[in-house]
């Protein structure tokens, strides 16, 4: 019978790093003006100012494939009860608003990867220098979601 000998394997562990939670800082990218495909395929933009007090602030105008709006977002990101979260509120074309005067749409910070960000129903995804797909969950009354991309160029300065 022949018999193997084989030296047992020297694992090495690194010493844990700690990660630190995703920043503001780490979405500076996302400032300026994007512009692309949303709802249906029609005509969508979505701009960010340089961060400030803490948050990047920026505002989403959807088209109806006619060019005229179908609605307005105003969106911030930043710290919430110690979590990066995604903020928003809704508005019609006539500026009046979707949701209640005090009510604020929040979307917590569920998870990051280098050029992925994930916002408990909406996910930033960073497809290149110039590029990004966002992704939108929409619940429907029939208790399934449908999810909907928004492709975006960045917009030349």
């Amino acid at each position: 019978m022949l018999k193997l000998f084989l030296p047992l394997a020297l694992v090495v562990t690194a010493p844990a790093v700690a990660q630190t939670a995703p920043k503001v800082a780490d979405l500076a990218w996302l400032e300026g003006s994007w512009e692309g495909k949303g709802v249906g395929g029609a005509p969508a933009i979505e701009v960010y100012s340089k961060a400030a007090g803490g948050a990047l602030v920026g505002h989403f105008r959807q088209l109806n494939p006619d060019g005229s709006v179908m609605f307005y977002e105003l969106i911030t990101i930043g710290d919430v009860d110690g979590k990066l979260t995604y903020s928003l509120k809704h508005f019609n074309a006539d500026l009046s608003g979707w949701e209640e005067k005090k009510e604020v749409r929040r979307f917590p910070l569920t998870g990051s990867a280098a050029r992925r960000w994930v916002f408990s129903g909406i996910t930033y995804e960073r497809t290149g220098q110039n590029s990004m797909d966002v992704f939108v969950e929409i619940p429907g009354k029939d208790g399934k979601t449908e999810t909907l991309k928004f492709q975006f160029r960045r917009k030349a300065r």
